[in-house]
């Protein structure tokens, strides 16, 4: 700045003139340029410029968006809890290009819940996410919120799906005779919604609020109107209302005959495989009949009665329609809830019959009839018990170790979980004798050589050898053990021991594992017998056994070199006289048995 000088003496500028007031704006040029310049030389700092303000240098200022876009994947969402909308916003700045790293947040209304991919724009300019309904499956608008900064954009959809189905029992009523009507709240899949507020306008226009049941169920209880007419009654809940229900006020029903012919009729139950009840009525299968005509064509006001074909399993259920007489609706359907008693009933064991005719008809009567087959389910049915082929040596190296699984089913096939099972274990019987070298056609082999087959000598598994009046003695083959003159029973209930291997109570495929376990010495010289029971099982199946003798490990007789560890029964090499002694000691005496300890040969 050195060499440059500035005489602004405002009284010399005053007499200067125009051509003065040029001369400053020059200067004021020349200044800018230089002060530009001597900032910039040298290799140093850029420097700022004095009219550009204040500024962190290196540091990139953070962009801005100019414009946000939001879009959702659809405007409607069925409200089965599952389906989800896809929601995509999008920054962008003043040319409409995309902005990486712009803040946004995502926010909806009405109960619905938001999952978001991230807060920031990616390089896209983009951030997604998914909207579900929530605990919430009433049909209702939820709004989407995309916002960044100041900007802010929104949208909407609906959540679809609730209807209000009806039934009138009866739908032709006399003039101040009580009736009902069975509405029942579901979602797009036919599951009940439940526990939800439900207003019903019924005689007289008066509103009744109440609440749905555990299966969406409600029943408004009404007395006909003196004078004859149609009833209308209709209900809402759920952000949805059903059509009105018409009953007919009349003291004989002047609904018409049917005309067209049903090329189709058939019925349905949902669920077709239901619980039983043991107390209330919770559990229940919607009946469904549809009625079609020429060209698939429903037909309207088809009388149907629905009923259990005989009950020819005696398995006991109810209708809510009991006898009255339905009328299929303007899509051709009549509905109706079945509801299980306390007795379950084999695989398809209950017939749901509908009956049906073009005008009304006789209880006691079936003009026309659609079938089809409901389970009804306990508690577990069935218990079965199996294994592989496949022991293993335990972790003492001392014993074997052999499992089996437990399946607990129930009438349906269905795998029941969490259900207690309580296995014992018997030895019936055990065997004297030992393996053999041999030579077969392969070459040397270890055989079994039994002598002897004695059923278990503990004849009331007391464990407590004892002297029945008849003279029989427990121990009668005489196998003491070192304690001169006291007996010991063979097999030792200790031989083979049983256990869980996990829960006693079944897994959600409906089992158990458990395991025998048993010292190396008595495997093959001992019969077993597993019986595994399940608690709360209501059939004769409750109960199974599994039956063998203990397995030997394949690869402990493998080797003709190497003796295995049962080489010699246990319980002794030779069978026993086939002689008893009676309570008084004499042999062969009056009140003495032959012993149960024979040869097999």
């Amino acid at each position: 700045m050195r060499g440059i000088r500035f005489d602004m003496n405002k009284d010399k500028l005053a007499g200067a003139g125009m051509g003065a007031m040029t001369i400053i704006k020059r200067v004021a040029v020349v200044l800018a340029a230089a002060l530009a310049v001597g900032c910039g030389g040298g290799g140093g700092s850029a420097g700022v410029s004095v009219f550009d303000g204040p500024a962190t240098p290196g540091v990139t200022p953070a962009p801005v968006a100019s414009d946000l876009s939001l879009a959702l994947s659809s405007t409607s969402l069925p409200n089965n809890g599952s389906d989800r909308v896809t929601v995509t916003a999008t920054a962008v700045d003043a040319n409409r290009n995309a902005l990486a790293g712009i803040p946004i947040t995502i926010s909806v209304d009405n109960g619905a819940v938001a999952a978001v991919t991230a807060t920031t724009t990616d390089a896209q300019g983009v951030v997604t996410g998914t909207v579900g309904p929530g605990a919430d499956r009433t049909n209702r608008v939820i709004t989407v919120n995309a916002v960044s900064g100041s900007l802010s954009k929104s949208a909407t959809f609906q959540i679809t799906g609730s209807k209000i189905t009806s039934t009138l029992l009866p739908a032709v009523i006399a003039p101040g005779a009580a009736g009902k009507v069975d509405f029942r709240l579901v979602d797009v899949n036919g599951n009940p919604l439940v526990g939800l507020p439900i207003i019903v306008t019924g005689v007289g226009n008066v509103e009744t609020t109440a609440t749905t049941g555990s299966n969406g169920e409600y029943s408004y209880v009404y007395t006909a109107p003196s004078t004859s007419g149609d009833l209308s009654i209709r209900a809402s809940a759920a952000g949805v209302s059903s059509a009105p229900a018409v009953v007919q006020v009349q003291a004989v029903s002047t609904i018409p005959a049917v005309t067209q012919i049903v090329r189709s009729a058939s019925v349905s139950a949902n669920p077709n495989t239901v619980p039983v009840n043991t107390e209330g009525t919770g559990n229940l299968a919607v009946v469904r009949a549809l009625f079609l005509g020429d060209n698939n064509a429903p037909i309207k006001n088809i009388r149907v009665r629905f009923d259990r074909d005989g009950d020819v399993n005696s398995i006991p259920g109810s209708f809510t329609s009991d006898f009255n007489i339905l009328y299929s609706d303007a899509n051709g359907v009549v509905t109706s809830t079945y509801i299980p008693g306390s007795r379950s009933s084999p695989t398809g064991g209950v017939t749901i019959r509908a009956c049906w005719s073009y005008s009304d008809f006789a209880v006691g009567t079936c003009p026309n009839a659609a079938r089809t087959t409901v389970t009804i389910i306990s508690e577990p049915l069935s218990v079965s018990i199996g294994t592989n082929n496949l022991i293993e040596i335990g972790a003492s190296g001392l014993d074997y170790v052999k499992r089996y699984v437990v399946q607990v089913n129930d009438s349906s096939g269905l795998a029941k979980a969490d259900v207690q099972i309580s296995p014992s274990v018997d030895l019936p019987r055990y065997f004297k004798g030992e393996w053999v070298r041999t030579f077969l056609s392969v070459g040397p082999a270890w055989a079994k050589v039994e002598r002897a087959q004695c059923d278990n000598e503990d004849l009331n598994r007391n464990g407590i050898s004892e002297i029945y009046s008849n003279g029989w003695i427990e121990d009668a083959n005489a196998s003491f053990n070192l304690t001169p003159g006291r007996p010991a029973l063979d097999p030792r209930k200790a031989d083979v021991a049983i256990s869980f291997e996990g829960s006693s109570r079944t897994d959600s495929r409906g089992q158990v594992v458990i395991a025998i376990t048993y010292p190396q010495n008595v495997a093959s010289w001992v019969e077993f017998n597993i019986l595994v029971s399940a608690s709360g099982v209501s059939g004769t199946e409750g109960r199974a056994n599994f039956k063998g003798v203990l397995p030997v490990l394949a690869a402990a007789i493998a080797d003709t070199n190497i003796a295995p560890a049962f080489q010699l029964s246990p319980y002794g090499l030779l069978a026993s006289p086939v002689t008893a002694v009676n309570q008084n000691g004499v042999v062969g005496g009056a009140g003495t048995q032959l012993l149960i300890c024979t040869n097999p040969n």
